[in-house]
């Protein structure tokens, strides 16, 4: 169970710097109210532990 947790919060994170990386649209632009920084932190937020959880329980 923790792997799977591990890897959704990578995919997750994941979706979240592909977001970053491809820019705002229409969808998208709310995420960007306050800039890029607080989508860089809530992905790192969520890839650390992702990842701390997934090689943990290998």
């Amino acid at each position: 169970m923790k792997k799977a947790l591990g890897i959704m919060l990578i995919l997750i994170g994941f979706a979240l710097v592909v977001i970053l990386k491809i820019g705002i649209s229409k969808e998208t632009a709310w995420m960007f109210e306050y800039g890029n920084w607080p989508l860089i932190i809530l992905a790192l937020a969520l890839l650390v532990p992702g990842l701390i959880l997934y090689n943990k329980n290998r």
